[in-house]
């Protein structure tokens, strides 16, 4: 997928907030169209391993919660502060 390659770009430093945010419009992106697995996949990368502390981080961590969606065990983030 063109999104997540590009997510994938640029400086280590960037790229787990990159994907973050990759996977967080690709989940809303596949939410809209109907393809509810898809959206939970991706909802559960951005709020989970990729999980970021900021604004955009917490509204997929919110949106993984109100949907009831549980994430993989171990997928769960140590750090979101960044």
């Amino acid at each position: 997928d063109a999104v997540l390659a590009a997510a994938d770009a640029g400086p280590e430093s960037a790229r787990r907030n990159q994907r973050c945010y990759a996977h967080l419009y690709l989940g809303l992106h596949a939410e809209a169209r109907g393809d509810a697995e898809a959206a939970r996949t991706h909802m559960l990368q951005a709020a989970g391993p990729f999980a970021m502390g900021h604004f955009m981080g917490r509204i997929a961590q919110l949106h993984v919660r109100l949907r009831g969606w549980e994430p993989e065990p171990g997928s769960a983030p140590t750090d979101t502060t960044r």
